[in-house]
């Protein structure tokens, strides 16, 4: 049986004991952390290749002796898939596809004063690479979300990224998710090390523009640092996580399998009730223990830690709506779910504004984002919602601005070219206007 001590608390009472319990949630990952991965990329620059592998029997305890997968694998692990698996993933890849469609920029200019022309040239990247992790299971809608959002911006090259399985393979059902979904070419590795191929190039793995990918603090540091090569990443897709708001017109049967939705993903995760109703509160968590019990296998592991005295997962009830939006604003989860009656519901989205995504309603639960809706679950996590966002079709372009001037217009800026230039000590600035208008 799950342990039965209570995951009920109250806030603001207990705002400091809720503090403690997320402590560790604040950071990703540390220095010592951070330093690992940079061996692991220096290690990757020596000796390329032979680095790779070594790193994956020292940390995946797989000898490998290719990194990339042969088209004669990827398209048996598409053979391999049963007809309804296969028709669910291309449905799959096609509301995603819907969905990035909606969300891609589009260029544009437009004159904002007489003879003034502003814009903004959208381009995408030429290439990406993208880590599915699968430690902790495969996760095809991952490679599918990914895969698709760098197809739909228009990425002439898609490399996946994936830990070997002890065969020295990759997962089929990702492969072939990511395959269908648009994948070019598929590389298996230590995840830090795979990453640091993307960054610099090896003999195996093409050096790219763009790393995505989810995953615990080491490929997090990995992103941070391929960022100083240059190469264009989202930071912060940790451990899941989420949070729902709900009121006492809530099915708690419902929250509490929606708890456990998120908390099975590992015992890292992170799944909060948040409600003012103490009769709510009460219920959800009589359910949630039997709910654990019924689970089998690792997954009932992972429920009893984040659920247990050290983990992260609680039911909290706040004095007020307010106090409960200032601590989901406080948390800024990476999943929030709305559940409430209506006048509530407009009252919470008003004031919420860190979360990665926001569900809305009892129809729609995290699964259904999770799979099937469209909209991105590679969201940010460990409180960067409050400043990062999902990864979409929008990260995989970059946008060039535009300017352009009549010779009225340079003529009526002239002034501030003029005065600024001179401040600045640059008078070449001023003379590149002034050869334009006076000579």
């Amino acid at each position: 049986m799950m342990q039965s001590q209570s995951i009920v608390y109250k806030i603001p009472e207990q705002n400091e004991f809720l503090s403690g319990r997320f402590k560790t949630h604040k950071t990703l990952f540390n220095r010592d952390v951070l330093n690992g991965v940079l061996s692991i990329f220096d290690e990757v620059a020596n000796i390329g290749d032979d680095g790779i592998r070594s790193l994956t029997k020292k940390y995946d305890d797989v000898v490998l002796d290719g990194l990339i997968l042969s088209s004669e694998y990827v398209e048996s692990s598409i053979s391999s898939l049963s007809p309804s698996f296969r028709f669910a993933i291309e449905q799959a890849i096609k509301n995603v596809q819907d969905a990035n469609i909606a969300m891609l920029p589009k260029s544009w200019e437009k004159q904002i004063r007489p003879g003034t022309v502003i814009g903004e040239n959208i381009s995408p990247l030429d290439s990406v690479g993208i880590w599915i992790p699968a430690r902790k299971g495969p996760l095809i809608s991952t490679s599918i979300m990914l895969v698709v959002a760098a197809k739909v911006a228009g990425v002439k090259k898609i490399v996946v990224g994936m830990p070997p399985l002890n065969d020295g393979f990759g997962d089929q059902g990702t492969v072939a998710a990511a395959k269908l979904a648009g994948a070019d070419q598929f590389v298996i590795g230590n995840g830090v090390s795979i990453i640091a191929g993307f960054a610099q190039g090896t003999e195996s793995i093409p050096e790219v523009d763009g790393i995505f990918g989810p995953g615990p603090g080491g490929i997090a540091a990995a992103m941070s640092v391929a960022m100083t090569y240059g190469k264009k990443s989202v930071l912060g897709i940790g451990p899941t996580e989420c949070v729902i708001f709900a009121d006492e017109t809530a099915d708690p049967l419902k929250i509490a399998y929606d708890l456990i939705n998120e908390g099975e993903h590992g015992p890292d995760s992170s799944s909060i009730l948040v409600t003012t109703s103490i009769t709510l509160a009460k219920k959800v968590e009589a359910l949630l223990l039997k709910c654990i019990d019924e689970v089998e296998g690792k997954r009932r592991q992972y429920l009893q830690n984040v659920f247990g005295p050290n983990g992260k997962g609680a039911i909290i009830v706040a004095s007020d709506v307010d106090k409960a939006c200032d601590f989901i604003n406080w948390f800024a989860p990476e999943h929030l779910m709305v559940v409430c009656e209506k006048d509530i519901e407009n009252h919470v989205l008003k004031l919420i504004n860190n979360a990665g995504e926001i569900l809305i309603g009892e129809y729609t639960p995290f699964s259904a984002a999770n799979y099937g809706i469209g909209i991105t679950a590679v969201l940010p996590t460990n409180h960067f919602a409050r400043a990062f966002s999902g990864i979409t079709s929008k990260d995989m372009v970059k946008y060039s601005t535009i300017g352009k001037l009549s010779k009225e217009a340079l003529q009526e800026i002239y002034p501030i070219i003029k005065e600024m230039g001179t401040y600045e000590q640059l008078p070449c600035h001023v003379k590149a206007a002034d050869i334009r208008l006076f000579d």
